[in-house]
């Protein structure tokens, strides 16, 4: 488990990208984008979710023709089927987020075509070969599913507030379940597991995590860090600082997570680890998001 930077895309005025991670269940990027970056035309995705951690400035939504904005510390999640796009807003400073796609359909190649494209007929294979498709000004589909929530907020359920510890469910839908949580020093996550069927991943905003894989491998997590776990890969996390450490969590797909925290879902997949202890601690992924 070692941290780097992903691979860098595009790093222009406008707009600057960066593949973190283009696994089949999750693929994410980093981006800078200024209000001079033209919007991506309304489409839909078909087989995927498209989700956005907003960490600085601000992002003009459309969802479904209906504009509204998304300021820093919040949270979008578009389920598959909802015509939406998006922009920067106007103002000096550009907008920072992080973008989710789960699955990941291929995003990654989608990406390196678009941002390597010098015409629209390169734009135009680009999409062709990805899961998005143009949408008319009002695509019908009911846009309520998506969510858009403020981070730190009274938003979202609350599953665990006690001192030390506070969890709160922001969405849980098929294609993911997102939760943020601030840990107190020393509180910790569960002990070594594994998922056999979906994908763990973690955002870390503030303080530290320290997580744990097979034959005690550790790797510590700073505020700015992306950590993800594929399946079968054994691990465990803890706030072993000095300080509270607040992050997303995100499963992917969600297996009912959001069912499992309120204690409704005793299958849950989450496993002992196997004897053999499970995959390599290397396939664990750990970006920072700088």
């Amino acid at each position: 488990m070692q941290t780097n930077a992903g691979e860098l895309l595009a790093d222009r005025p406008e707009i600057r990208v960066v593949l973190l991670a283009d696994g089949e269940a999750l693929a994410a990027t980093s981006v800078r984008l200024s209000s001079a970056a033209p919007p991506p035309p309304l489409h839909i995705h078909d087989r995927h979710a498209d989700s956005f951690l907003v960490l600085g400035g601000a992002l003009k939504l459309d969802l479904d023709g209906t504009e509204q904005l998304v300021e820093a510390a919040s949270w979008i999640q578009v389920p598959h089927g909802i015509a939406h796009t998006f922009s920067a807003s106007a103002g000096p400073e550009p907008a920072l987020f992080v973008n989710l796609h789960t699955p990941s359909t291929g995003l990654g190649a989608y990406m390196r075509g678009l941002m390597a494209a010098t015409s629209d007929d390169d734009r135009r294979r680009a999409w062709d070969d990805f899961d998005a498709r143009p949408a008319a000004a009002r695509s019908g589909a009911d846009p309520a599913p998506a969510v858009v929530c403020r981070l730190g907020a009274d938003e979202g359920e609350a599953i665990t507030d006690r001192p030390g510890r506070r969890v709160t469910l922001l969405a849980d839908t098929d294609e993911l379940a997102v939760s943020e949580s601030v840990y107190g020093p020393g509180e910790r996550g569960p002990d070594l597991h594994v998922h056999r069927h979906h994908t763990d991943a973690w955002i870390v905003l503030d303080g530290t995590l320290t997580f744990t894989s097979r034959d005690g491998v550790t790797c510590t997590a700073g505020a700015g860090t992306l950590v993800v776990a594929p399946p079968n890969v054994a691990h465990g996390f803890a706030n072993e600082g000095e300080a509270a450490a607040r992050f997303l969590n995100i499963h992917t797909p969600s297996c009912r997570f959001g069912d499992y925290l309120r204690g409704q879902n005793p299958g849950f997949d989450q496993h002992d680890p196997p004897p053999d202890g499970g995959g390599d601690a290397a396939a664990i992924l750990v970006r920072s998001l700088t």
